[in-house]
């Protein structure tokens, strides 16, 4: 039983024997900032207190009065305004400390989700479009979210959805022709390039294509686009072919769109790679969109209607849903109706108790009305399904990037940027080991960009900044790795043993010692938080926190040059220490290292 139960536990038996009216879930356990507040805390005295129309201090003296001695808590105190604080004992600490430090049978893992099959969607980098900052964000995200669902016991897949036929690569493969007509090359002389520059090759094809579309409205060039965007739905479904489409055979163009496909999966692998992510199911819009336009086509009339040529879902505004377009006027499936199909075929695949979906916060209003649409065809997988929103980021003094007009930054160009900068860094330190400085370098780079990303709450707005997110002194990943690094250099060659909880009590008067302690006695209830509530930022912070405490731990305490029993209980911290940093930071997809 975790402390925050225990504390449940004893309040709930205090409470029962008062004449008072509440649930088990009216309590709250909650951290207080400064530890001398406690180490835990309850405003449960207040929230009675409303009920009965009387102090809160007096109902929060009289349930501290009624509780139960417990060798894990020192003792419990009444403040203002009806708050009631638990102090953890000596005792306690060092045996959670010592568990940490030895870490067997797998203790920081918790069961909290045991048994439960959680489907996780992330990155969704479409093919013919270029791999950007926001999908790494997406990636962060994910897998974060993906790596915290297993520390508490769920069975998660990881799952990437990819948009490989529809307008983005019609606008492409024009685009394409164009330039290797502008640039005087042929198809087959882009094929002996490298990967990496093929793939941008089609991103700028991409842009060019976007261009004459969107912003210059070339009715010559939307036509063809457009018949580009059948063409290419006629390989992967049922439609039938016209007669326009012999063109595009002289062309060779189904085998361009196939050859540029593979080339961005394969891109796309490289930047996985790096990231820490393997991914267990890749669906593709060319695979669920005939299913996608079965099932609105099959349900014309009770779900869906026709407009105008094309097939609607009609809003509801007292749900604050707007009308979209499930089926163009071309009998083309539209995103919406890929959506429905790739729910049924997450469904056949996996038989999930949650399916996690997430994107921009731009796609908040189309999924709504997506999963609206689904409740009315199939209501269980519409509520296992939840979509999560997260915000954009952008570069300091940047406006929204668009992959559109060719403003983006690539996600290998960002990696590559933070690396050589952790390089020039590495580079200054004469203790470095240069066989080994790019490995580091590209692992300080990741986890620079992830921390900076995972620290801020998804759904608000990033700004990176790369010369802040790489420097070892701050809230960020690089500083945390040094923590932890810092903690492999006092342990290596000493003479550590898990102590037999001599000294506890000399030990513990130093404030140092007592807060390090507190704060990796803590991780357990911040791991679940971060979990259950699927907020990595809040196991970021805790880091830091523990982090900086451990700073202060290190410029206040003499490890090496404590007594004997004293020094066991001491290299017992930094291995806790140790072991909670590198645990927590692998949640949050980040490796670390043992020099730096």
């Amino acid at each position: 039983m975790g402390i925050e139960q225990k504390i449940k536990k004893l309040l709930t038996e205090a409470i029962s024997n008062k004449d008072f009216s509440f649930s088990e879930k009216d309590i709250v356990i909650e951290i207080p900032a400064d530890i001398s507040n406690g180490h835990y805390s309850t405003n449960i005295a207040m929230r009675l207190a409303s009920q009965l129309k009387r102090n809160p201090l007096e109902i929060a003296q009289e349930i501290v009065d009624s509780l139960e001695e417990d060798s894990a808590i020192a003792k419990a105190e009444v403040a203002k305004p009806g708050f009631i604080n638990f102090f953890l004992s000596n005792r306690y600490l060092l045996t959670q400390i010592s568990k940490i430090a030895e870490n067997k049978g797998d203790y920081l893992n918790l069961d909290n989700k045991k048994g439960k099959k959680i489907v996780i969607e992330y990155t969704d980098a479409n093919p013919f479009k270029e791999f950007h900052i926001g999908h790494l964000y997406t990636n962060s995200v994910g897998e974060s979210f993906a790596r915290l669902q297993e520390a508490i016991g769920a069975q998660v897949k990881r799952a990437n959805y990819q948009g490989d036929i529809g307008l983005h690569v019609a606008k492409t493969l024009w685009g394409l022709e164009e330039k290797l007509r502008e640039e005087e090359i042929a198809f087959e002389d882009l094929e002996q390039a490298s990967l990496t520059a093929r793939v941008r090759f089609l991103g700028e094809a991409y842009a060019l294509g976007a261009e004459y579309y969107d912003d210059f409205e070339d009715k010559v060039v939307q036509k063809e686009v457009d018949e580009i965007n059948y063409y290419i739905f006629s390989l992967v479904s049922e439609v039938k072919p016209r007669e326009s489409f012999k063109k595009y055979e002289e062309m060779n163009l189904s085998e361009k769109y196939k050859k540029g496909r593979q080339w961005c999966l394969d891109y796309f692998e490289t930047i996985y790679e790096r990231l820490g992510t393997t991914f267990d199911y890749y669906f593709f819009e060319s695979e669920v969109a005939q299913p996608g336009l079965e099932v609105v086509m099959k349900n014309i009339g009770e779900v869906f209607e026709e407009d105008d040529g094309s097939i609607i879902y009609k809003g509801d505004e007292k749900k604050n849903l707007h009308t979209r377009v499930f089926v163009n006027k071309h009998g083309i499936p539209t995103y919406e109706a890929k959506e429905l199909g790739l729910a049924f075929r997450k469904g056949e695949l996996v038989n999930y108790d949650e399916s996690v979906v997430i994107t921009g916060n731009e796609q908040t209003g189309y999924f709504r009305v997506v999963l609206d649409a689904l409740s009315k065809l199939d209501k269980d997988l519409s509520e296992k399904t939840t979509h999560v929103p997260h915000g954009m980021v952008r570069l300091p003094g940047k406006a929204k990037m668009s992959s559109r007009k060719g403003e983006i930054v690539r996600g290998e160009v960002l990696l590559d940027s933070v690396k050589e900068k952790a390089i020039d860094i590495m580079e200054d330190n004469e203790e470095v080991d240069e066989d080994n400085m790019l490995s580091v370098s590209e692992k300080i780079a990741v986890a620079a960009i992830k921390y900076a990303f995972l620290k801020v709450s998804v759904g608000k707005d990033i700004i990176f900044d790369v010369e802040k997110s790489i420097s070892f002194d701050g809230d960020t990943g690089p500083y945390l790795m040094y923590v932890y690094s810092r903690c492999s250099s006092i342990l290596k060659g000493s003479d550590f043993e898990n102590p037999n909880g001599v000294c506890i009590e000399s030990c513990m008067e130093n404030p140092f010692v007592k807060e390090l302690s507190v704060q990796i006695s803590r991780y357990e209830k911040q791991l679940l938080d971060s979990a259950m509530n699927y907020s990595p930022s809040t196991l970021a912070q805790y880091l830091f926190s523990l982090g900086q405490s451990f700073n202060s731990f290190y410029q206040g305490v003499r490890v090496l040059d404590a007594s004997d029993e004293e020094r066991q209980i001491l290299l017992t911290l930094v291995k806790a220490t140790m072991v909670v940093m590198q645990d927590g930071l692998d949640k949050l997809g980040i490796e670390v290292v043992e020099k730096m």
